[in-house]
């Protein structure tokens, strides 16, 4: 993965960032998620009263890239302003059912890192349909 794609998407998650609606948290967190044909999808977190119904900036991004067509992704920005965003084990999920090799990129305003998600998440549950 070079560089420039990092910094690209590590730019376009922040500014998905900025779209976010957290007033429980006063977290806002971008999401960039690029497809094998170079298209860069977004999102931004979504609270709700009821935690439960908040929705996870990669969970938004994932879900616009999909319901556009595109099942087939390169990498995966999550940004945050003051900490190192890593993905909850749900979105986790949903990452590792359309790529088990996605490059993941965590960063915040002073740094980041990035490793695939078979290095954090190694034995994705496996989906069975009776």
């Amino acid at each position: 993965m070079n560089k420039e794609l990092v910094i690209k998407l590590i730019e376009r998650a922040r500014s998905f960032s900025e779209n976010a609606y957290c007033p429980y948290t006063n977290v806002p967190v971008g999401c960039a998620i690029m497809t094998d044909d170079n298209i860069i999808f977004g999102g931004c977190n979504i609270e709700n009263g009821v935690l439960g119904a908040s929705l996870d900036a990669g969970e938004v991004a994932i879900a616009k890239a999909i319901s556009e067509g595109h099942t087939r992704f390169l990498a995966i920005c999550f940004w945050c302003g003051g900490k190192i965003p890593y993905p909850s084990g749900k979105v986790r999920q949903i990452i590792s059912e359309f790529s088990n090799d996605i490059n993941m990129i965590f960063a915040n305003d002073e740094t980041y890192s990035w490793q695939k998600i078979s290095d954090i998440f190694p034995l994705p549950p496996e989906v069975h349909v009776d």
